[in-house]
């Protein structure tokens, strides 16, 4: 293209973007895609400039306008959410603009040669892209007519490229993220493809097999970015295979609890609960090294469904990690519910509602619920036979939903009858959640974890976003327990000396305090905190030492006050 400058020749500036629709604050924009960090880490490392930027569709259309006369190369990230917006954005972008549009991701697996016409971008690349990307970009800065592995021409059949070794890429760096800012969360991924082939799943659909990076890869990602780092972090593993081999992950954990005696992070993985529920001691052992929060794949409470959804668990499994993660005290799992699947009816629904709520009652704190409907991904099992699982596929290209509403249903419950169902479900769950803490069931060092986690690392837990972010005493009270840890501590933290020579400070504001609620003695106690230690305010209230326990106790279980060494 004759567009091209020297200048641009010399060091071409490319852009790799993953969007979807507009909706703001959907988990796609938490988590950094790591496919396009990964390229523009290759693509950086032999004479480009890339960056990497995420963002709902408004937004990227803005970054680009805003770029457009420096771009030699705009890359997009397709998969099963965003097919449809790439097709018209794509459109746009070719009527109004020069630079080269390359289409990559997932979605490619599925195209064909009338995909040309459908998105109509320069070229349309099937399969990992770390030497297809780099060799097609590098054709065209030198002006030849290449043809790469995985570009998909007309009468022609194309493969989809699958990487081995990765060893010999460039590992991913932050830095390379379009207008970078250092947030928690730390994406990794450790393997590519799965090795089950649930109904239900893209990857264990699709993947020709499970290929995974060697662990001394992994950790030395891992600490590269965290060197890099200027606060605490949240390393977020994206596979859902990390425990798949047993010596793997325990070579692993070994150099994860060694990375923590130097920096400062927590981390996240997917559990298989199957595998889990086999090898029990390895929660412990997970947690020891850092573990935070896992999610495990809960999807229905009904075994003849999970077992058509080819999940190698049951709901005993399930059962059975929840209560060990609660006696570990893990403080956060997390768990999705399929919402009109496989066989679904009104009382699979119930039989499944039934079991969430037995799981909130065994592990008062700890889940992290959530629902979906089944997304129709290309060349998953629900997909090519959805009969098999009395499933009506109605918008087989998921045109016509956010993930708010769903585009199929089963042969007993119609569209609008799944998506009140969900309804209801989520209802029950967030009621029963409620419950536990307006009952006092939940502990207090679950609600300080989750303060803590959200507080330091970014991890919002459903009970802290749901629950405990509504209370502003609560809020306030363990906001300064956190930000003020060590100099400020509980009542049931005090040893027996510091239970008569520190000194109650009130935390919340009176105007956050029903003053009508309180005691004589517990307003004066309140009126008076901050000046006095334990031993002094007694003798100012006139109370036995006994009964001043009692008070402390009480005002401390109510979040009214907190202690300090000093006043």
């Amino acid at each position: 293209m004759d567009f091209i400058s020297k200048t641009m020749k010399i060091k071409p500036r490319v852009l790799l973007i993953y969007t979807q629709r507009m909706v703001r604050g959907r988990t796609f924009e938490m988590i950094e895609n790591l496919g396009i960090l990964t390229l523009a880490a290759q693509l950086n490392a032999h004479g480009f400039e890339a960056k990497a930027y995420t963002g709902i569709t408004t937004d990227v259309m803005k970054t680009i306008e805003r770029m457009k006369d420096d771009l030699f190369a705009v890359c997009f990230y397709c998969d099963f959410d965003n097919q449809s917006a790439l097709a018209s954005m794509i459109h746009h972008l070719k009527r109004h603009h020069n630079f080269y549009i390359v289409l990559g991701g997932p979605q490619t697996l599925h195209m064909t040669e009338k995909d040309l016409e459908t998105y109509q971008a320069d070229v349309i690349l099937k399969g990992e892209g770390e030497e297809i990307l780099l060799e097609w970009l590098n054709g065209k800065v030198q002006g030849k007519q290449i043809i790469v592995p995985g570009e998909i021409r007309a009468q022609e059949k194309v493969n989809y490229v699958y990487l081995n070794d990765f060893s010999k890429y460039i590992l991913p760096r932050d830095e390379d993220v379009l207008d970078y800012e250092e947030k928690p969360l730390l994406s990794v991924i450790t393997a590519r493809g799965c090795p089950h082939r649930c109904a239900f799943c893209f990857e264990g659909g699709n993947s020709k097999k499970l290929r995974m990076r060697p662990v001394e890869d992994v950790l030395n990602e891992i600490e590269l970015r965290l060197k890099n780092s200027h606060r605490p972090r949240y390393v977020f593993f994206t596979d859902d295979t990390l425990t798949t081999s047993l010596p793997r992950l325990k070579k692993l954990l070994t150099g994860l609890k060694a990375l923590r005696k130097r920096y400062d992070f927590v981390w996240f993985c997917e559990g298989h609960p199957g595998f889990l529920a086999r090898n029990p001691e390895l929660i412990r052992e997970m947690m020891d090294s850092g573990m935070v929060r896992m999610q495990i794949g809960m999807e229905s409470g009904v075994e003849e469904v999970l077992s058509a959804y080819g999940k190698q668990a049951g709901p005993e499994d399930i059962e059975k990690v929840v209560e060990i993660c609660y006696r570990e005290r893990l403080p956060q799992l997390t768990g999705n519910y399929i919402i009109g699947g496989a066989f679904e009816t009104e009382k699979t629904l119930e039989v499944t509602a039934q079991t969430a709520l037995k799981l909130l009652d065994l592990a008062p704190g700890l889940l992290d619920l959530s629902t979906t409907f089944i997304m129709p991904l290309p060349g998953t099992q629900i997909y090519n036979h959805p009969e098999n699982y009395r499933i009506v596929l109605e918008d087989r290209d998921y045109i016509t939903s956010l993930e708010d509403f769903p585009v199929n249903h089963t042969y007993d419950l119609s569209l609008p009858e799944v998506c009140m169902e969900r309804s209801r479900f989520i209802t029950k769950v967030s009621h029963k959640m409620k419950e536990q803490f307006e009952k006092g069931f939940i502990p207090k060092v679950r609600i300080k974890q989750d303060f803590k986690l959200a507080l330091r690392y970014g991890i919002a837990g459903g009970y802290f976003k749901f629950i405990y972010v509504k209370n502003k005493r609560l809020f306030h009270y363990y906001s300064k327990l956190i930000e003020y840890e060590g100099l400020l501590k509980e009542w049931d933290q005090l040893d027996e000396e510091e239970r008569y020579t520190w000194v109650p400070q009130r935390i919340p504001d009176f105007s956050m305090i029903d003053l009508k609620a309180l005691s004589q003695t517990e307003f004066e106690c309140l009126r008076i905190s901050g000046r006095y230690t334990v031993r002094e305010m007694a003798e100012k209230l006139n109370l036995s030492s006994e009964n001043m326990k009692n008070l402390l106790t009480k005002m401390s279980e109510s979040y009214l006050i907190l202690f300090s060494h000093t006043t």
